[in-house]
């Protein structure tokens, strides 16, 4: 194995309304940003269209 250093910061908003936080948060990694869910619930529920648009 090849050595490397692996460095992944999180930031995570917990509680109510923390949605409003999203735009700000992603408009610092440039226009296009990688969104990895799992099984779709995220689409059931509706998540998956309010983070898109």
């Amino acid at each position: 194995m090849n050595d490397f250093i692996f460095h992944n910061p999180d930031k995570v908003y917990f509680g109510r309304n923390q949605m409003e936080h999203l735009s700000k948060e992603l408009l610092s990694f440039g226009k296009k940003v990688l969104l990895v869910y799992g099984g779709g619930s995220i689409k059931k529920n509706g998540l998956y269209d309010t983070i898109v648009s």
